[in-house]
């Protein structure tokens, strides 16, 4: 996770330590899905307060897999660190998700802790089991 402050470039990167936060829309997974949707609602709507939950510090762009087993690029070549690929202005939320209360509008992460939002995205993608190929 990044110390540093957040650079134009750069998305707010926070540890979540309240215990209870609340955004606009909330996304969950911060793989190529998410990533898009929120960069997509961002140029669309610059106000918007958005927040991806997303507890791994590394991005695999899974779209370029393609390429890999194409030759055309190396595996290292589609990895990036979650913080320099979270559009600028989205808060990330490095937490795992426990639980999910579609009625109250609140997502439980891990600790009891609780974020509400207007608007859910769900792109939570696939857990990676290099070792199963």
């Amino acid at each position: 996770m990044s110390k540093n402050a957040p650079t134009s470039t750069q998305a707010s990167t926070v540890k979540h330590t309240a215990n209870h936060v609340s955004h606009d829309i909330v996304i969950i997974g911060g793989g190529a899905a998410g990533i898009a949707v929120a960069s997509s609602l961002k140029v669309r709507q610059p106000k918007l307060d958005i927040a991806i939950i997303e507890p791994l510090e590394v991005n695999y762009y899974q779209p370029g897999w393609t390429m890999v087993g194409g030759g055309v690029f190396t595996a290292d070549q589609t990895v990036r660190q979650m913080s320099s690929v979270i559009p600028a202005g989205v808060r990330w939320i490095q937490e795992r998700v426990t639980a999910l209360d579609p009625d109250k509008k609140t997502v439980v992460l891990e600790g009891d802790k609780t974020v509400t939002y207007s608007s859910l995205i769900v792109a939570a993608g696939l857990k990676i089991n290099w070792d199963g190929i």
